[in-house]
């Protein structure tokens, strides 16, 4: 069994962006490629989730996994997306980032790594006071609880939360600069990050 797998989350509908941001770029690359490029610093097999809408345009653009949510739970978020890696994977912790965070660095994905820890069901980055759930490590213990909420209807992340040992990880542990947990989320904010 692999330890770990990356999941790169980019099944948004990136709504406030007016345009799909997995396809943004920023310093000529892609969002999603940032992401994954920031995964492969800690795990060999990474996977894309996507939306239907979008899975042939990520598959001309790269040779990584893109795999839609199960579909039982399509349009459920990210614990559809994390659920649908569990169950086609068998690492024992899934590493996960959204697609729209261009400041990641592979640096931070590393630092985190290491305090995956069989005492804990996720870590999760809350650096500078903000809680970031898709900027973090999940056990596969956790997949039956996700599957509960799923079929519940309950997609906040913060309910797998509450049913879960989770190790909260911030700047105190690992430095990182705060631009680098930065989603961008409107064009605006977009523009910032190109100037």
């Amino acid at each position: 069994m692999n330890k770990m797998a990356g999941v790169v989350l980019a099944g948004g509908q990136s709504r406030r962006f007016g345009s799909p941001k997995a396809f943004a770029k920023f310093n000529g690359k892609y969002f999603f490629e940032i992401a994954v490029e920031t995964l492969r610093a800690v795990v060999e097999d990474i996977y894309i989730v996507s939306h239907p809408s979008l899975i042939d345009c990520f598959r001309q653009k790269t040779a990584e996994k893109v795999i839609m949510d199960d579909e039982r739970y399509r349009g459920q978020g990210p614990l559809a997306g994390i659920y649908t890696v569990m169950k086609e994977c068998e690492a024992e912790w899934i590493f996960v980032l959204p697609c729209d965070m261009p400041y990641m660095r592979p640096e931070a994905a590393a630092k985190l790594a290491k305090y995956a820890n069989e005492k804990f069901d996720a870590i999760i980055c809350a650096h500078f006071g903000r809680i970031q759930p898709l900027v973090g490590i999940y056990h596969r213990r956790t997949c039956k609880q996700i599957e509960k909420l799923l079929q519940a209807q309950d997609n906040r992340m913060k309910s797998l939360f509450r049913h879960c040992h989770v190790h909260y990880v911030n700047e105190q542990d690992f430095w990182e600069d705060e631009i680098v947990f930065r989603n961008v989320n409107t064009p605006n904010e977009f523009d910032d990050i190109v100037t």
